[in-house]
């Protein structure tokens, strides 16, 4: 009955430990992540930066915490998987392209406001969302961001990395899944990377 207790004891310690450290990475990653917020804005607020010198410091900022590369595989689904080694290399950069100019896009209407985490979610091991609310003076508009935790360190990016963003519940991947979905039903995916770059 003892050796019983003792180990009940055992793994109750281990879960309170493996919780704890879940707990302290959570309050790590909000930290860095609402610093990364913080460094934008204040990037953002220079007046003395052009609009291109503006965007790419902001986009030399944020490309470490973000997983375009993921993203882009994600989005064509299991046509990724017909593409060739340099293919695949020349889609990962136009959709890289097509995300950082999308965000500068985004940055042009940026009016005072302000990021707040409001919850956390950990639905499993190697994933985390930051539900947020970007307030500003009239509105409050709900943004999640998703976090994955690669099982191997990519170089030059941050242990969790972002491979989706929420807004007021649509999801950029999943509309880009859509959207390359519908494209390539008629057409290919050279077609689709020709596409791209032209919007480039």
């Amino acid at each position: 009955m003892k050796k019983i207790y003792n180990k009940m004891l055992i793994l109750c310690i281990g879960l309170v430990l493996v919780q704890n450290l879940a707990a302290n990475e959570q309050v790590e990653l909000k930290e860095h992540f609402l610093s990364k917020i913080n460094e934008v804005i204040l990037i953002v607020e220079d007046k003395k930066l052009s609009k291109v010198d503006r965007n790419s410091n902001i986009i030399k900022s944020l490309t470490p915490m973000m997983d375009f590369e993921l993203m882009a595989k994600l989005s064509l689904g299991k046509k990724w998987n017909e593409l060739s080694k340099a293919d695949k290399d020349k889609f990962v950069a136009l959709y890289v392209e097509r995300m950082k100019q999308s965000y500068s896009s985004k940055i042009d209407a940026y009016k005072d406001e302000k990021v707040e985490v409001k919850k956390i979610e950990q639905p499993q091991d190697g994933r985390i969302a930051f539900v947020t609310d970007l307030v500003s003076k009239d509105q409050k508009l709900e943004i999640v961001y998703k976090f994955h935790k690669p099982k191997e360190k990519v170089t030059s990016k941050e242990n969790w990395l972002i491979y989706d963003v929420e807004i007021l519940g649509v999801s950029i991947l999943k509309t880009d899944i859509a959207q390359f979905k519908e494209f390539l039903q008629t057409k290919s995916i050279i077609e689709l990377m020709d596409a791209l770059a032209k919007q480039s």
